[in-house]
């Protein structure tokens, strides 16, 4: 239960609106249960008084009568208020929980994201985040209401026979103890395998939506399908096992409620205090059975509370457990041109595996053009990853400008580097978005002119400048090549103008004549900027200062 501490904890900021709308559920729960109990003992007690003269004309037939409507207005009225601010209160946690839950994932680094899959972190944003409404509608709402109703009806029934109020009270009280922890036992494995299997069906789907057309390309899409199927079946055989048990918990219910209802009858039988057997014998039996509906959430809450503490703690180990990465409050000089690097006897190795850098030293200063070449996997781009903190090195010194790495804030951090990584991310947007997310400022004309320059005139053809800036990429950039897309990459770090330029196999796929054409656009650019150069080719380099070769996480100097 400690797993729900922190979701509890957000109540604090809605507390009003979730206190009306367990108010609303109470006054629901209260206003049912007396229109039950008042309705069987006026349809009792009429019958009785229609046998005799004397009580025909005695009885109040209008006050019991004005008051089931009143109850029912007062049912129907705080139902609809009840679903209305409860699952308003409920939406608005949820939202503020999925806020809270990417303000914590966002600034993670790659090394503290490395234990999460893409699907899974997706299934957590959603899914597991969804299953968080069961906390204040499923259990903390029908746990108080439960309660608060068990003391109004020991309240009122203890005027008419002492007794039976605490019979009555202390039987449902033991029923939505008992009932809710044996179902809550039995439902621990099954609902833990619930919230896994969906888990696990829903990173399956994504991975086969996403590589599906790599499963068809090597003939594994089959394969695939069947690993679905499976995840399916367990889904399905998890699904049939809580189902089995929500049987169990109704005819458990039932019968409960069966045996107290003797119970209460058999105790009354005989006359409610020291009446002799009249109608409130009626109430009491009718009260009975109204009382159940208080109970009957408990015993669903408690079915499922292993599943949503499963989604608690999946959710928790973002929240809490993940760090992220601290930066200091140390700024650059915003006015700068260009910066110097240095790195001194860095060490670093990936989670499990040996060093990729080993006890490695390398000095580019202010507006020098540097270049690092090397095989596949040696470990270049692993060094970008430590220069812009994406990774964090074992030993060793990393500065800029003489400042550590560490101590510079994020805003200062991020402003003086323009990076271009192997990877580009093309986001689900238009082409102007996807480009002022390096110049939020930038004018539709700069757009254009940096298209122009990484030979992106084609998606200006056919259309207005203007027009042809909204052209809607779509997830991934599907419309563009890859060559396209690293193009893409590179006109963002044109626009974002940083001093310090990091570029990651920047013509990587691109034909030789646009290769020399870039290359040429990148050292017109970074002319006063520094410069450092990932690459595997020694092609095109002969206008840089130096070239050094990354091997075994050593480097060497390279003559061009």
């Amino acid at each position: 239960m400690r797993d729900l501490i922190p979701f509890l904890r957000l109540y604090r900021r809605h507390w009003l609106l979730l206190s009306c709308g367990l108010a609303l559920t109470l006054f629901t729960l209260l206003a049912g249960i007396g229109l039950l109990s008042l309705s069987g003992w006026f349809l009792s007690a009429a019958a009785v008084a229609g046998l005799s003269l004397v009580g025909r004309q005695n009885f109040n037939y209008l006050f019991p009568a004005g008051a089931v409507r009143f109850l029912s207005i007062v049912r129907t009225a705080s139902r609809w208020g009840d679903r209305v601010v409860t699952h308003d209160a409920t939406f608005r946690l949820l939202t503020r929980l999925r806020i809270l839950f990417w303000e914590k994932l966002a600034p993670l680094p790659a090394a503290r994201l490395q234990g999460f899959r893409q699907g899974d972190l997706l299934n957590r944003l959603v899914a597991d985040i969804d299953a968080m409404d069961h906390v204040y509608l499923r259990l903390v709402t029908p746990l108080i209401t439960a309660l608060l109703t068990l003391l109004a009806i020991f309240v009122f029934l203890q005027r008419f026979d002492l007794q039976l109020a605490q019979t009555l009270t202390l039987s449902l009280l033991l029923i939505g103890l008992l009932l809710p922890a044996l179902l809550y036992r039995l439902g621990r494995t099954p609902g833990r395998q619930l919230a896994q299997s969906r888990a696990s069906l829903r990173i399956r789907y994504l991975d086969y939506v996403e590589n599906q057309a790599e499963w068809l390309l090597f003939g594994a899409e089959a394969e695939q399908r069947q690993h679905l199927e499976l995840a399916e079946s367990r889904m399905i055989a998890a699904q049939r096992r809580m189902n089995l048990l929500s049987g169990l918990s109704t005819a458990l219910l039932t019968l409960s409620a069966g045996v107290l209802l003797l119970v209460i009858l058999w105790l009354s039988a005989d006359g409610v205090g020291d009446r002799h057997a009249d109608p409130l014998i009626a109430l009491m039996v009718f009260i009975t059975l109204a009382a159940f509906e208080a109970i009957n959430p408990l015993v669903a809450a408690f079915q499922h509370l292993a599943s949503t503490l499963a989604s608690a703690r999946r959710l928790n180990e973002v929240l809490q457990e993940a760090e992220p990465l601290r930066y200091g409050s140390a700024t650059l000089d915003p006015a700068a041109t260009s910066l110097a690097l240095s790195l001194q006897q860095v060490h670093f190795g990936y989670p499990g595996q040996p060093e990729v850098l080993s006890d490695l030293s390398l000095q580019l200063a202010a507006g020098e053009k540097l270049a690092i070449v090397g095989p596949t996997g040696c470990g270049k781009s692993t060094l970008l990853g430590l220069i812009t903190r994406e990774w964090s090195a074992s030993a060793g010194a990393l500065t800029l400008n003489g400042r550590p790495l560490a101590e510079l804030d994020e805003s200062s951090l991020r402003a003086s580097m323009a990076v271009v990584s192997q990877r580009v991310h093309i986001f689900s947007a238009t082409l102007a978005d996807n480009l002022r997310l390096a110049a939020p400022s930038a004018s539709d004309e700069e757009l254009v002119a940096i298209l122009q320059a990484v030979g992106l005139d084609a998606l200006l053809l056919g259309d207005t400048p203007r027009k042809a800036l909204q052209l809607w990429l779509g997830d991934g950039g599907r419309p563009l090549s890859g060559g396209e897309q690293r193009r893409l990459g590179l006109a963002r770090a044109l626009l974002h103008r940083g001093p310090l330029l990091l570029l990651d196999e920047p013509t990587e796929g691109l034909d030789p004549a646009t290769e020399q054409a870039i290359l040429a656009l990148i050292f017109e650019h970074a002319r006063d900027k520094s410069l450092l150069m990932i690459t595997h080719r020694l092609t095109g380099l002969q206008q840089m200062d130096r070239v050094l070769r990354l091997e075994q996480g050593q480097l060497q100097p390279v003559t061009v």
